[in-house]
C-alpha cells in the first residue's frame, strides 16, 4: 500500500472510532404480558419410518436395504454373532482385541498406507466388538463406494493381523484398563457387569491386564476365519444406493467369501446375587461412584410402554425424581440416572452417580427411598404426561440421519422387535394410565432384591454404608465385602 493510501485510511478510521458512540437505552418490560405464561409446545413432529428392503446375497448374507437420497453417502455395517461372550475364562476382552486388530490393516496394505488409502477417499472402514455381536462397518461419499467397498472387502477377507500391530493395540488396552484404576466412575463401569451377571457368566467378566497376554496373530486369524462368515450374518445399508446397485457392488467382492459360523451356545441365565454390598477402595478420591442394580424384564415384555415411562419418571431424564433429589435437593452430584440395560433376552435396572465422597450413604439412602416411593405412591399426572410427551417427540429424532436408521434397525433385530415397532410406540404410551405405570414399578423396581456397588475412598466411605447395613435400613444386616480393581475380593 503507497504512504498517502495509508495515512487517508489512518485518518478516516480515526475519524470513525473517534466519534462518540450514542448509548441506545434497553427496552425492558418485565410485565409484558407475553411473559404471563409459557408458550404451548407445538404438535410433535410425524414418525416416517423409511422402506426397509431385506434380500440375501448368493453366498447367504442377509441384507437390509434402506435406500435414502437425501445425502449423497452410503452407510454400511456387517453384523456378527459373537463378542465379548466367546471369551474364554482367563482371557477376558481377547475377542475384542482381535477384531480390533483386524481392522488395522489388509495383507497387501500395512496400517499405515491402509489409513491412507482410506483417507485419500474420505471413508471410515471400522471393526468393532460389543458383549455379544461384533463387525465391520463403512461410511463413505456415494462417489468414492466403489474404492472404499474394495477396502472394506479387503479387511473382511483378507485382514492383515500383523504382530506389530498386535503389540500396539495390546499396550494401548492396558494403559486403558490402568486409567480406569484411577477414575472412580471408570472402575465402576468397569466392575457393573460383573455385580450384575455374575463373575463367571460371559457378560459379566473383567478383562485385566493379565487375560489380555497370550493374544498371537494366529489366535486372531483362528477367530476371524471361524466367525466371520455370510451365513448366519447381516448387511445393514443405508445410504443413496438401490438394490441393484449394491448387489453389483457386492457380488464380484464377496464371490469367494463363503461359510457358516457354528452356532453361538446359549447363554447361562444371570448369575446376580441379591442384595450384596460391595465396596472398592480409591483412596483421596474427591468423589464416590454409588451404583443400585438388579435384574429386569426383557424388552419384548408386553408391559414396556409402562416400564419405560415409568423408569424415565424414576430414573430417565433431568426431571426424574432421582436426579431432582440428589442434584437439586441436596446438591451432592451433579446428575445421577437409572435405566433398564437391555441385552438380548433381559435387562438390568441400575441407578449410577458419582457424589460428594461425604454423601455416598445419604445418596445411596435416598436412592432407595425413591424406588420405594415409586413402587408405594402413584405418579402423578403431570410426571407421566412430561414423560409421555417427551418419549413421543423424541422418536423422529432415532430416525433422522443415515447412521440412527442404521442402528435402529441394528437394536430391533437385536432385541427381537419388528421393524416398525416404533411406530406403534405412541399409541401404546398415550393408552398408558398412571395404574399401569406403578403396575410396572411394583413388578420391576426391587429395591430388596438390588445390590449395591461402591467406588470411593473406603475410610471416609466404610463408615456411612455401615450405616445402611443397621436394622431397619435399606441393607439390613448385609455385609461389606470389598473388592480390587479386577474385581477379584480381598
Amino acid at each position: 500500500m503507497h504512504t498517502r493510501s495509508f495515512f487517508l485510511l489512518f485518518l478516516t478510521s480515526t475519524a470513525i472510532f473517534s466519534r462518540p458512540i450514542q448509548a441506545t437505552p434497553r427496552p425492558e418490560f418485565p410485565d409484558a404480558p407475553f411473559r404471563a405464561q409459557q408458550p404451548p409446545a407445538g404438535p410433535p413432529a410425524a414418525l416416517r419410518l423409511p422402506h426397509v428392503e431385506a434380500f440375501a446375497l448368493p453366498n447367504g448374507l442377509e441384507v437390509v436395504l434402506v435406500a435414502r437420497t437425501a445425502l449423497p453417502t452410503v452407510q454400511l455395517d456387517l453384523e456378527v454373532p459373537g463378542g465379548s461372550q466367546l471369551d474364554a475364562p482367563g482371557r477376558e476382552g481377547q475377542t475384542s482385541l482381535c477384531v480390533a486388530l483386524a481392522g488395522e490393516s489388509t495383507e497387501k496394505l500395512e496400517r499405515v498406507a491402509y489409513r491412507e488409502a482410506l483417507a485419500d477417499l474420505a471413508a471410515n472402514v471400522a471393526t468393532w466388538a460389543n458383549r455379544e455381536q461384533m463387525g465391520l462397518s463403512l461410511a463413505v461419499l456415494k462417489r468414492n463406494l466403489p474404492q472404499a467397498l474394495a477396502l472394506w472387502s479387503d479387511v473382511l477377507m483378507h485382514p492383515g493381523l500383523r504382530a506389530r500391530d498386535l503389540q500396539l493395540l495390546t499396550a494401548q488396552r492396558k494403559t486403558l484398563i490402568t486409567q480406569q484404576k484411577t477414575s472412580v466412575g471408570g472402575l465402576a463401569a468397569r466392575l457393573q457387569p460383573l455385580v450384575t451377571w455374575g463373575a463367571q457368566h460371559p457378560l459379566g467378566r473383567v478383562t485385566t491386564v493379565a487375560s489380555l497376554e497370550g493374544v498371537t496373530p494366529e489366535t486372531c486369524s483362528a477367530l476371524w476365519q471361524a466367525r466371520v462368515l455370510p451365513k448366519g450374518a447381516r448387511l445393514y445399508v443405508v445410504g443413496d444406493i438401490t438394490r441393484a446397485e449394491l448387489v453389483a457392488a457386492l457380488k464380484p467382492l464377496l464371490a469367494g467369501w463363503q461359510g457358516q459360523a457354528a452356532a453361538l451356545p446359549p447363554l447361562p441365565p444371570p448369575q446376580f446375587t441379591p442384595h450384596q454390598l460391595l465396596l472398592v477402595d480409591v483412596p483421596d478420591s474427591a468423589q464416590a461412584s454409588v451404583n443400585v442394580v438388579h435384574l429386569g424384564p426383557a424388552r419384548t415384555d408386553p408391559g414396556y410402554p409402562a416400564l419405560s415411562l415409568m423408569a424415565a419418571i424414576l430414573g430417565g431424564g433431568f426431571s426424574s425424581r432421582i436426579n431432582m433429589n440428589l442434584r437439586e435437593q441436596h446438591g451432592w452430584a451433579y446428575g445421577a440416572r437409572g435405566t433398564f440395560d437391555f441385552v438380548r433376552g433381559g435387562s438390568a435396572w441400575l441407578v449410577t452417580a458419582s457424589v460428594r465422597t461425604d454423601a455416598a450413604g445419604p445418596a445411596l439412602q435416598e436412592i432407595f427411598k425413591e424406588m420405594q416411593r415409586m413402587r408405594d405412591e402413584p405418579a402423578s399426572q403431570a410426571e407421566l404426561d412430561r414423560e409421555r410427551d417427551g418419549s413421543i417427540g423424541g422418536l423422529p429424532a432415532r430416525w433422522v440421519t443415515s447412521g440412527a436408521i442404521l442402528n435402529c434397525l441394528q437394536m430391533l433385530h437385536f432385541l427381537g422387535l419388528p421393524l416398525d415397532d416404533d411406530a406403534k410406540m405412541p399409541a401404546r404410551w398415550q393408552a398408558t394410565t398412571l395404574e399401569q405405570v406403578r403396575a410396572a414399578a411394583q413388578a420391576h423396581i426391587q429395591p430388596k432384591e438390588a445390590s449395591v456397588l461402591v467406588v470411593g475412598d473406603a475410610a471416609k466411605v466404610l463408615p456411612q454404608l455401615l450405616e445402611l447395613t443397621k436394622p431397619g435400613a435399606p441393607l439390613d444386616g448385609v455385609p461389606v465385602t470389598r473388592l480390587n480393581a479386577d474385581g477379584q475380593p480381598h
